[in-house]
Formats: C-alpha cells, sequence, structure tokens
C-alpha cells in the first residue's frame, strides 16, 4: 500500500513536470519562433513547421536551430534550398541552450 501512494505520488509529479515542461516549450515557441513561423496555419516570414520533424533528421534540425546560417554557409543542401525558397531572409541565431532547443523540437 505504502509503495502505491509513493508511486502514485511521483507519477503524478512527473506528469505535471512533463506538462510544465510543454508549456515552457510553447511559450518558447511564441517568444522565438512565432514571430516568424506557424505550426499549420502557413507560412509567414519563415516556412511552417508542422512536419519539419518528419522531414529532416533530428540531428539536422538541432544544428539548423542551433545556427541555420552556419549550415547555410556550409553548404547544407537543405538549409541552402530552405533558405532560398524562403527569400534569403536570415533566421537569427536563437541563443537558448540545446536543452530548450530539444524542447523546441519536441513541442
Amino acid at each position: 500500500m505504502k509503495k502505491s501512494i509513493i508511486l502514485l505520488v511521483f507519477f503524478h509529479f512527473l506528469a505535471n513536470g512533463a506538462l510544465l515542461a510543454q508549456g515552457e516549450a510553447e511559450q518558447l515557441f511564441k517568444t522565438k519562433c512565432g514571430i516568424c513561423h506557424t505550426v499549420g496555419k502557413g507560412k509567414l516570414v519563415g516556412p511552417d513547421l508542422a512536419g519539419a520533424h518528419e522531414r529532416h533528421p533530428h540531428e539536422w534540425l538541432l544544428n539548423f536551430i542551433r545556427s541555420s546560417q552556419k549550415m547555410v554557409t556550409g553548404g547544407d543542401s537543405a538549409a541552402v534550398a530552405l533558405f532560398e525558397q524562403n527569400n534569403k531572409v536570415v533566421m537569427p541565431d536563437p541563443a537558448i541552450s540545446d536543452a530548450e532547443i530539444e524542447s523546441l523540437i519536441a513541442y
């Protein structure tokens, strides 16, 4: 009985932590990404990000979000194509941690 209560409390905090992390990722998206991007609502300044995780490998997304221009100047064909498709508008480096980028990708 005591173990069941401990497990119940543990999973309660785990679930609430996951929701908080999603809320933080949503807020981070709104402040860092949502100015130029949507998710499923069409292109703004930059492309609609719906399905980006299906079009690109995880590591590619991590690197691109970290510094898209580094990838463009490095000759990454997918990065160059996105840059050209979006009128060569430079996506600024977001100055956020890798953990925050990971939460954005998960969001």
